[in-house]
């Protein structure tokens, strides 16, 4: 998976349009498997990939995304706890570091999950945290491979703009949406713990009155604000052009609630 323009430009489109998507009402997790699909379809080999969100208490990852791993497989480690030898993904969170397994097979740190991964042809995990612009740990993202491998230099600078921008779109969530905390959202039906508002219910976050959309225009504000200190201390041109581009989608839409809320 190379390091290339192609990708950068497919994730500076989805960075645009997510905000508006969210702001539409479309779940998180529609939202982030596009994003997974626009870095598996940039690959020059076949890949799969995964986003695990870190429930309220710290400890356990819920499903996220993942749009093309057997659903299966994503059943089976939904709710797994984090911890020193739990996987690419558990060991990351509960380590706050990358975590690349080349050889599912024989590392030490897939054996309480190794016959689940293999039994569909999952031979290597590369796993990141996702941190909020804060710091604070969010989830991870991950990379499967069906042949054992380790990531080159490149892929991993391609990893660390594709897990910028799956934060970015999980706060971005955070940001348009009430989101239910994943252990109280969820009730074992095997779903995305991060489920989002129905426009059509009634008892939908998204059944706003003029007050509440007011104060969602208001976070909105709060939250672009936020975003463009964050560009300033990226460190990264790229990152810092997605961040602001982010940031100005989240201005207008808190400008287009208070232009047709006035008067």
């Amino acid at each position: 998976m190379p390091f290339a323009a192609g990708l950068r430009n497919s994730l500076r489109a989805r960075a645009q349009s997510a905000p508006s998507e969210l702001a539409n009402g479309e779940g998180l997790e529609r939202v982030l498997s596009r994003h997974l699909l626009a870095v598996e379809e940039m690959a020059d080999s076949a890949l799969l990939t995964s986003v695990l969100l870190l429930d309220s208490d710290g400890r356990t990852l819920w499903h996220g995304a993942a749009p093309n791993l057997p659903a299966s497989y994503c059943s089976a480690i939904d709710g797994s706890e984090i911890g020193p030898s739990a996987g690419s993904c558990g060991t990351a969170a509960y380590l706050g570091r990358p975590v690349y397994v080349s050889d599912i097979a024989s590392d030490p740190l897939w054996e309480a999950y190794r016959h689940l991964a293999l039994q569909h042809g999952l031979r290597a995990c590369w796993s990141t945290p996702i941190r909020a612009g804060n710091g604070e740990l969010i989830g991870t993202f991950a990379i499967y491979h069906q042949t054992p491998g380790h990531p080159t230099d490149e892929e991993i600078e391609a990893i660390k703009l594709i897990t910028d921008h799956v934060a970015q779109a999980i706060m971005c969530a955070r940001g348009v949406q009430d989101l239910q905390p994943p252990a109280a959202s969820h009730q074992g039906d095997g779903q995305s713990r991060l489920q989002m508002a129905d426009p059509a219910n009634p008892e939908s976050p998204l059944s706003l009155s003029l007050g509440q959309l007011i104060e969602h225009a208001a976070r909105m504000q709060a939250l672009a604000d936020d975003l463009e200190r964050h560009a300033e201390d990226s460190g990264s041109d790229e990152i810092a052009r997605l961040v602001r581009d982010i940031a100005a989608d989240c201005r207008a839409f808190a400008d287009t609630v208070r232009n047709r809320t006035r008067g």
